[in-house]
């Protein structure tokens, strides 16, 4: 067998077993070390003799996660490793594991490579992060940088100042506080790259920082007043909500952004379902908006079923539509969803409730498909088949065997067999 056909062969087997065909014979041991053979593996500290194996003989990895009782023994086999990590996880607890894991990624940065980071940090004081967050904010060449941050970062020592990274960072994803001195370092230092930003900061947004986007086209945060001051940025296309609090009425400022904001393609509520005037509101306002004629996607939680069906017309280029409901939606939504409506649509997700074969045997949703030719319907969930489903349509095993196989319930089912543009999973159900 030829060297490139034995080597995705064994890309293919678990680390473990790979490590072991090293003792066969001399060339599946040079070949089990090929980049290849572990360029997509990844590995958690949990099993610590596979990970210093790797880490000491592989040439790379795709992914290292470490939690707090592993990172000492990882932080002591990557000072001597030449291995290349893609991307870093690191679930700092306390004093002593932020030390660890500024070792980790210092070494790691070193060796290049290093394209990913995240970071669970734990209560902790600001001088014990300081170290680590000064070594991640000089990683060079990083992509995406995902921060979780339960400490009080205000009292930061200010010791970040004197270090200029060249900007590279495109997905930035932080949780914590819109007045830490972190988050406002990466704002500035990353502008000019950043495209893709999630911020989860309950005490508002840094606007400012925002607006020195220039090439920011996707943005997840919580419903907020400060949201009325973005609206010209020039790239964004994709806009999500997400609403950890419960609240009455929706944001003035949140509801001035959608109606006047920048043409927006994909968006994303989700919203407590025990609030559905905040969700309609919001809706409504997005119907109402520049963004209602060139919207593609839609996925909401939160919104009843009412303000979705009465806004639907409202969406013709509506491509894509999520819905999470507390119940099956009604036959009067279905009728709603029509090639007169929604004449683009080609992918309608929805949460089946009950069991989900019965549920794609239900009249409304067969007519839904026959009525709309390039439709395709998808569960989410994911939806299981129960063994002891007292249906008629289990007892009668109509489709059962066949759902439990290949993509099963995961299918895109339409009235249709598959044909140019459809999903590689679209699969007729009528």
């Amino acid at each position: 067998m030829p060297d490139d056909a034995l080597v995705r062969v064994l890309a293919l087997l678990p680390p473990r077993e790979v490590f072991r065909l090293r003792l066969v014979c001399r060339r599946l041991r040079d070949l089990s070390l090929h980049p290849d053979v572990w360029r997509s593996v990844s590995l958690r500290g949990g099993d610590q003799g596979l990970l210093q194996a790797a880490l000491r003989l592989a040439p790379c990895l795709r992914k290292v996660s470490l939690r707090s009782p592993h990172l000492q023994a990882a932080a002591c086999t990557v000072c001597n490793s030449k291995c290349v990590v893609t991307d870093l996880k690191l679930s700092v607890q306390n004093e002593t594991d932020a030390a660890w894991a500024t070792a980790i990624v210092q070494r790691l940065s070193t060796l290049g490579g290093l394209r990913e980071i995240t970071l669970l940090l734990n209560p902790a004081a600001p001088d014990a992060l300081h170290p680590l967050l000064r070594m991640v904010y000089c990683v060079q060449d990083l992509r995406v940088l995902r921060i979780r941050i339960n400490s009080d970062m205000s009292e930061l020592p200010p010791l970040l100042s004197d270090l200029e990274p060249r900007p590279s960072l495109t997905t930035l994803h932080y949780e914590g506080a819109a007045s830490d001195p972190f988050l406002c370092f990466l704002l500035r230092t990353h502008a000019a790259t950043l495209e893709d930003v999630d911020l989860y900061l309950k005490d508002g947004l840094p606007t400012s920082l925002l607006k020195s986007l220039p090439r920011l086209r996707s943005l997840t945060c919580f419903p907020t007043d400060d949201l009325s001051q973005l609206k010209s940025l020039p790239n964004l296309e994709t806009l999500g909500l997400l609403d950890l609090e419960v609240q009455d009425a929706p944001c003035p400022g949140t509801v001035d952004f959608l109606l006047q904001g920048p043409r927006l393609r994909h968006v994303e509520f989700h919203l407590k379902p025990n609030r559905p005037i905040v969700g309609a509101a919001l809706l409504e306002a997005l119907a109402q908006s520049p963004s209602a004629p060139v919207l593609e996607r839609l996925s909401l939680k939160g919104v009843g079923e009412w303000p979705v069906a009465a806004a639907l017309h409202r969406f013709p280029s509506l491509q894509a539509l999520a819905l999470v409901l507390d119940a099956m939606p009604s036959d009067d939504f279905f009728r709603a969803v029509s090639p007169a409506s929604t004449p683009r649509l080609a992918t309608l997700q929805l949460v089946p409730h009950g069991c989900p074969h019965a549920w794609l045997h239900d009249p409304a949703v067969q007519d839904v498909l026959a009525r709309n030719a390039g439709l395709h319907l998808r569960l989410s969930g994911p939806p299981t088949l129960e063994d002891d489903c007292a249906c008629r349509w289990c007892l009668w095993r109509c489709h059962r065997d066949e759902l439990r196989t290949h993509a099963g319930l995961q299918s895109a089912f339409s009235a249709h067999t598959r044909r140019p543009g459809c999903p590689r999973d679209c699969r007729r159900w009528l």
